[in-house]
């Protein structure tokens, strides 16, 4: 993995879970284990993508290259596969005019864990 510096475990150990907090210690510690995941850029194949992740406080610079494999924290391995394109269909209202209608979400990224 790339990152600004070369970060450690406890580095990991540092950083926040960002969106959905855990609601209780065992979902938090299956967060926080890190595992090996394999990238995939599905948005725009072979391209690497770069992201900060944290908090104000407390934040970390990230590149990921596609097919690469990493060892990181599910909650950011989570976080990266969230990242979506919307999704609309154009359809009639009634009146003749044309209404976008959001239908689903197109996955940006994926991050497969693997298993050794």
């Amino acid at each position: 993995m790339v990152i600004e510096n070369t970060k450690t475990e406890k580095d990991f150990s540092k950083l926040p879970i960002v969106g959905r907090q855990p609601r209780n210690e065992k979902e938090e510690k299956f967060l926080r284990e890190i595992c090996e995941f394999e990238f995939l850029n599905l948005e725009d194949s072979g391209l690497s993508i770069k992201f900060p992740y944290g908090s104000t406080n407390n934040k970390q610079n990230f590149q990921l290259f596609h097919g690469a494999r990493y060892k990181v924290p599910r909650h950011l391995a989570m976080h990266v596969e969230t990242r979506s394109t919307p999704k609309y269909e154009w359809r009639p209202d009634g009146t003749g005019q044309m209404k976008g209608q959001r239908v689903g979400d197109k996955p940006r990224f994926q991050m497969r864990q693997v298993y050794e």
